[in-house]
């Protein structure tokens, strides 16, 4: 019976022994010395094998009597053939003492044994102590203020700089982002000859469509304006200051005009009508008005000899 129970004796010892190195906890911390209020950095690292299953380990509460400023994620590594898991945080302290951070208990089960088992790590001493402040002593800044000594030619150099980079910052602003002023570009006159400007007003009277649009009036006195102007810049005449038969009168005493004389009668007498009288033609006599003064135009174009004695009009 003896030997029974001293052989289940060192079977439990062995297995104690086996699992103790399948599992291992370790608790360290930066420091053991610290001032009261500082960071202490903490480090719990379990190592096993992976014969072993560790339950997830909670331990906030062996913790409690001191700040826990921050916690970090679990680190999961693997070492020597070990399974390694890190839980670290960074802790504080707000009293002047000495303090243990206590063992911290993991629990654990293998494959062969459901049964729950633990192991625990070691406790950790440490010592928070005040700032040593010398009572008698007067407080002072931790550096004294620093004076920086006049100096004039730094001044004048510093100001130089600043003139200099003013400059070529105008220049460079000047010289490519100011718009510069549009310049003005003076385009010669044109100075058409009188046929041609008279058709060019003709046409564009035509293209307002005056008459068709309820102005016949204003219709026989612009077409009438600009074969008076014609006959100005043409022959010399002061048109717009003559009646109708003083300009005929005139007209009969240039060649040049002679075959234009009764369609230039026609052409006035009926502008005339509508001017003074309030004659209101029909729509045909409109059309035939500038039908009329193109016609005095081309008829009596300026024309000029070409070197083989042929006549052509002036372009």
């Amino acid at each position: 019976m003896v030997a029974t129970l001293l052989r289940l004796f060192l079977i439990l010892l062995f297995t104690s022994s086996v699992f103790a190195q399948q599992i291992s906890v370790k608790a360290i911390t930066d420091s053991s010395d610290y001032l009261i209020g500082d960071h202490i950095n903490y480090t719990l690292t379990i190592s096993h094998s992976d014969e072993v299953g560790i339950v997830a380990p909670f331990f906030r509460d062996s913790l409690a009597r001191f700040e826990i400023i921050k916690e970090f994620p679990v680190e999961k590594a693997k070492a020597d053939g070990k399974n390694l898991l890190r839980y670290k945080y960074i802790l504080s302290y707000f009293d002047s003492s000495e303090v243990t951070i206590p063992p911290i208990k993991i629990f654990y089960r293998t494959k062969n044994d459901t049964a729950l088992q633990s192991v625990q790590s070691d406790s950790i001493q440490l010592k928070i102590h005040k700032v040593s402040v010398k009572v008698e002593e007067d407080i002072k800044d931790i550096k004294p203020p620093i004076r920086i000594p006049f100096d004039l030619l730094s001044l004048l150099i510093w100001i130089l700089v600043a003139i200099a980079i003013f400059v070529s910052a105008y220049l460079i602003y000047k010289k490519y982002f100011r718009k510069k002023p549009a310049e003005e570009v003076i385009k010669p006159e044109i100075i058409l000859p009188p046929h041609e400007e008279a058709l060019m007003k003709l046409d564009q009277l035509e293209r307002e469509q005056l008459w068709q649009k309820g102005f016949v009036k204003d219709y026989h006195s612009r077409i009438t304006e600009i074969i008076r102007v014609y006959f100005e810049k043409r022959f010399n005449l002061p048109a717009l200051e003559l009646t109708t038969s003083e300009q005929l009168e005139y007209l009969k005493l240039i060649p040049e005009a002679k075959e234009i004389l009764n369609i230039t009668e026609s052409f006035l007498s009926n502008a005339d009508l509508v001017k003074f009288a309030k004659f209101v033609p029909m729509d045909g006599v409109n059309a035939e008005m500038m039908k009329q003064a193109i016609e005095i135009v081309n008829r009596t174009a300026q024309k000029l000899k070409t070197e083989q004695g042929v006549e052509q009009n002036v372009q």
